[in-house]
């Protein structure tokens, strides 16, 4: 069977100080039901010149109070950087925690220390290994902290799909990407939180698989960022959509 990059690493299941829906049981969930069909690699932490592209030094310092909270913070931004570099490759996943769209550049919240997904592209960016690219944020909420940091790039377009309903989801989807192919690579962060049994009540489990389809159909240079996603039961199963869409399309 064919399997999908993913990045990974047991020390994702760290239980940090965080909201108790933040959980470690969401990365654990989620390991144990695609293992059949990821291929985990491990990451390495961030440094903090990685994070100097994004973020300001006071924001740095003050999630660097509580070494258990920045550990994991510095190792997702870490994760999700080799997701980006693997992807020029072939697909990636990031398996992460903690999520990372609502860290700004002076500013974090909603369960976000450092934007793992802006850090990605702007350390491809930095490297002159891309020239520019497309972020697609189709978690729940919105995406701000990605919005705040990359903003005032114009290497970098950010879609963020604020739907809410099915129908509307998958049209500002397809409008998202409509252009996606002419990006030298394509970033989603991905929240599950639009499930229909989740806060957003909006999406089916195989509906993840057509989000997977369409996005990699879009632009073959393609990693995924794990966000949201609080319906643990069903939070693994949903992943599993997604990357086997991501798979069946490729082959």
């Amino acid at each position: 069977m064919e399997k999908i990059k993913t990045v990974y690493s047991p020390r994702f299941l760290t239980d940090y100080p965080s909201v108790d829906c933040e959980s470690p049981d969401r990365v654990e969930f989620i390991r144990s039901k695609i293992k059949d069909i990821a291929e985990f690699i491990e990451p390495e932490p961030c440094t903090l010149s990685d994070l100097a592209l994004c973020h300001s030094e006071s924001l740095i310092k003050t999630v660097a109070r509580t070494k258990a909270v920045y550990d994991a913070a510095i190792l997702a931004a870490g994760g999700a950087m080799m997701a980006a570099e693997t992807a020029l490759r072939e697909p990636c996943f990031a398996l992460v925690r903690p999520p990372g769209h609502h860290a700004g550049h002076n500013f974090n919240g909603g369960f976000c220390f450092f934007n793992n997904m802006a850090l990605a592209v702007k350390n491809l960016l930095a490297h002159d290994t891309i020239e520019n690219a497309l972020i697609v944020d189709i978690d729940l909420h919105y995406g701000n902290g990605t919005h705040d940091i990359v903003r005032s790039d114009p290497r970098i377009t950010f879609r963020n799909i604020d739907a809410r309903s099915r129908e509307a989801f998958f049209k500002d989807l397809e409008e998202a990407l409509s252009d996606a192919g002419s990006y030298d690579i394509l970033g989603c962060s991905v929240g599950f939180d639009t499930y229909i049994r989740d806060w957003g009540g909006m999406l089916y489990g195989e509906d993840y698989h057509k989000v997977g389809s369409s996005l990699i159909s879009a632009n073959s240079r393609l990693f995924c960022v794990l966000e949201g996603g609080y319906y643990v039961a069903d939070l693994g199963t949903n992943t599993q959509f997604l990357l086997t869409g991501i798979l069946k399309a490729c082959s």
